[in-house]
């Protein structure tokens, strides 16, 4: 089991959480737009973004598709994929959905 070592409030740790809270995010390497409620366009940079819209996504349009994307998605955030992988499994759901832009 790893050891989770608490960081000191010194003065060089700014820099650290900032790549931590860049990397809780996942960025994605490309931006996807998608079409949203009332036609909107949103972008969406990385794996939250793209979970946000999946959790706002209405009931009645999920299915076995959303599922699987809303599961690649999370394994991304629990680092057992890449967010190149949550990207490309995205895109497939918006086409899918008929709402990539």
């Amino acid at each position: 089991m790893e050891q989770v070592m608490e960081h000191s409030h010194s003065g060089h740790q700014p820099h650290d959480e900032a790549a931590a809270q860049k990397q809780l995010r996942m960025p994605f390497g490309r931006t996807v737009c998608v079409r949203i409620a009332d036609n909107k366009k949103r972008e969406v940079k990385s794996v939250r973004g793209a979970c946000e819209i999946l959790i706002d996504w209405p009931h009645s349009r999920r299915g076995p598709v959303y599922q699987s994307t809303m599961e690649v998605l999370q394994s991304a955030l629990a680092g057992r994929v890449s967010a190149e992988e949550a990207h490309d499994a995205f895109v497939a759901f918006a086409k899918h959905a008929d709402v990539l832009v």
